[in-house]
């Protein structure tokens, strides 16, 4: 048998970090099941004081799995232990790289109420592994409820099309702005157009600013090798209404917790609620429609507004299957007093 450890990222804020062994033991879990080589004695593992997660394998590691590894959002260095009597050495290994942009665009922007960009890098790694894609199809993600842009960021770190959908106008400006900025600062080969999108009676306009970008001027040239970011300025109630059915491979959001922030959770009204599940009553039949076959819905919520059992029946109800059983069950962590935070894991099957 051959044992690997993995070194946890220290960028976690520090409350987070202390409960984040306990995700990222549940994400390298979910990594063992989408790798072609059979993984054991996953566990947290402490050496001279240091605390890695460990795994055994019988043989090496192939170059397909080690990707599937690179892309953890909580790794920061790979080991092979070797023995030799009493004695443990650490041989560190290179970990691919499979980022398209630089993942420091996640960190530049600092704000109250930010979601962990690590937590929100596990959100789609977790989505991904757990759908029937992987990377040799284009990705596309949605985030319904996109704030000012975190997920957006991080599927464009992975090279995934991104589209966000945001009901707070200033916001979906300040994330046009910083991403202008940003490819700009970088020299990314980009465009940049507004269009309108559907707005229903009542409501304002609703518009997309839609990027298309490259590394390199001759990507830029090629629709296939040119990547898309699109933000709506709108809301996620109207979702059927913004896109085609089956368009995403993925969606991702992270549900207003309602202790700051509401749901707007009525399309005629407007009004707001601190749970979800209204706005998600309104939700789930259109981003059903629209997320592909195989393809995976992952939400993190505050259990306190809503508890896990109701949100997973509202989800059966419009037809999606549930991932219950372990790991899935296992994201379950305190943000603060007023925050106990999880994920959901459902997938659209026939």
């Amino acid at each position: 048998m051959i044992t690997y450890l993995i070194l946890r990222n220290p960028g976690h804020n520090r409350v987070y970090y202390h409960q984040s062994e306990k995700l990222a033991l549940a994400e390298l879990k979910i990594a063992a099941l989408a790798m072609d080589q059979d993984c054991s004695d996953i566990q947290p593992q402490v050496i001279a004081g240091i605390s890695y997660l460990s795994f055994s394998v019988d043989t090496e590691l192939s170059a397909v799995n080690l990707a599937i590894l690179a892309r953890l959002s909580f790794i920061f260095a790979l080991f092979v232990q070797q023995d030799e009597g009493a004695a443990v050495t650490l041989v560190p290994l290179e970990i691919p790289s499979y980022e398209y942009i630089d993942p420091k665009i996640s960190s530049l922007l600092k704000y109250s109420g930010k979601t962990n960009e690590i937590f929100t890098r596990m959100m789609i790694n977790v989505a991904l592994l757990s759908s029937g894609y992987d990377l040799s199809q284009k990705i596309q993600l949605l985030d319904p409820v996109a704030g000012k842009g975190t997920s957006l960021y991080e599927a464009a770190i992975s090279g995934f099309n991104a589209t966000g959908v945001e009901i707070d106008r200033n916001l979906a400006h300040e994330t046009t702005v910083f991403f202008k900025k940003y490819l700009e600062r970088e020299k990314y080969k980009h465009s940049l157009v507004k269009n309108r999108v559907y707005n229903g009676s009542g409501t304002k306009e609703s518009y997309v600013q839609h990027f298309e970008y490259a590394a390199t001027k001759e990507e830029f040239k090629t629709e296939s090798t040119r990547k898309t970011l699109d933000i709506i300025a709108g809301t996620a109630l109207h979702s059927k209404r913004y896109f085609k059915d089956e368009k995403f491979h993925l969606i991702v959001g992270d549900l207003p917790y309602g202790i700051a922030h509401g749901n707007v959770a009525n399309k005629k009204h407007g009004s707001k609620t601190r749970s979800p599940s209204e706005l998600l009553l309104t939700c789930l039949p259109d981003w059903y429609k629209i997320l592909k076959e195989q393809g995976a819905l992952v939400l993190a919520w505050n259990t306190f507004v809503l508890p896990r059992l109701e949100l997973v029946k509202l989800l059966e109800q419009n037809g999606f299957k549930v991932l219950k059983s372990s790991p899935y069950d296992e994201f379950t962590h305190r943000v603060d007093q007023s925050i106990k935070r999880d994920i959901v894991v459902a997938l659209k099957v026939s």
